[in-house]
């Protein structure tokens, strides 16, 4: 399933280790995490775990918080983006913003 949702995302600065400027256009994919609460050990997937997906900035709220619509690259990704959900964003193991899925 390769639906779009709308979802809310804080970006980390450059001085917090994130991004020079924030991402634009609809061909942004970056590593998803998705928060897991079942995980005892840790709240986060793991790794292995991780799958990519477009993320297209749509409306800017602050300096570093925007809007965004959000889809998994792959169809064969889980269908676990759902209201409330959070999420990091990371460039390979770089993590740039985190964010929760309206």
């Amino acid at each position: 399933m390769n639906k779009i949702m709308n979802a809310k995302i804080k970006w980390l600065t450059k001085e917090q280790g994130g991004r020079q400027t924030l991402p634009q256009g609809d061909k942004y994919a970056p590593i998803i995490r998705i928060a897991n609460p079942i995980l005892k050990s840790s709240p986060w997937l793991d790794k292995d775990d991780a799958w990519s997906l477009f993320v297209e900035n749509k409306k800017s709220i602050s300096d570093y918080e925007t809007i965004a619509e959000i889809r998994y690259l792959s169809d064969k990704a889980p269908d676990n983006l759902k209201k409330d959900v959070k999420f990091e964003l990371y460039e390979g193991n770089k993590l740039v913003a985190s964010g929760v899925v309206l």
